[in-house]
């Protein structure tokens, strides 16, 4: 990738590699230009070698918070570790797909009451497989409640082990309270999930 600036000090993985005021304000630059945040580690990477730095860098220049990128690094260091110094886009593609560089978004009380539900329900379907429980984590910290919302329904089989009234009661109250969505595929999809939902409850009375 041309014209990257330098990375700062090298530091491991997970400590806090302190990439310099340049090397972020690039990395923003490139955001902003429309290139993915896994393309910009593996370019940042690339050029200087030090990862833990460019994966600081992106995650700066996105907004996430130091002790989230510190906790995500550092979590995966060992995997990290393991990666060829030719691999810098397949690191970034799994940075990405890890959530290292998702950005927490603060929810409003509303929001907030609709991702207390979602979780509720959740809790009461007795267990999601873990890739489908990490996609959810990640849609709850980015505040895409909508996607979670639709996610949820089709877990597993929408029959679930757990206690089923409350699932579809928790996510019948959720649905309600989530805002139109503006695409209209999207929301009839919501509105058919939700239609559904209230059928479970009604028939659970």
């Amino acid at each position: 990738m041309a014209g990257i600036a330098g990375t700062g000090t090298t530091g491991a993985a997970g400590g806090r590699a302190c990439p310099d005021a340049d090397t972020v304000a690039q990395a923003r630059r490139l955001l902003a230009e429309g290139q993915g945040s896994d393309a910009v580690f593996a370019g940042l990477a690339a050029h200087s070698g030090d990862r833990s730095a460019a994966a600081w860098a992106v995650c700066r220049a996105l907004g996430v918070p130091d002790a989230r990128v510190r906790e995500e690094l550092g979590r995966a260091a060992e995997l990290i570790a393991e990666f060829g110094p030719d691999e810098d886009e397949t690191l970034g593609e799994l940075l990405e797909l890890l959530g290292v560089f998702d950005v927490p978004r603060t929810l409003d009380g509303r929001e907030q009451e609709v991702l207390e539900l979602l979780q509720a329900a959740g809790a009461a379907l007795g267990g999601i497989r873990g890739g489908v429980w990490h996609g959810l984590s990640r849609r709850f910290l980015k505040g895409e409640l909508t996607a979670a919302f639709l996610l949820l329904a089709r877990q597993p089989g929408r029959r679930p082990r757990g206690n089923a009234d409350r699932f579809w009661a928790a996510l019948a109250t959720a649905g309600a309270l989530l805002p139109p969505p503006a695409d209209p595929e999207t929301a009839a999809q919501v509105a058919q999930v939700l239609a559904e939902c209230r059928r479970h409850t009604a028939e659970a009375r």
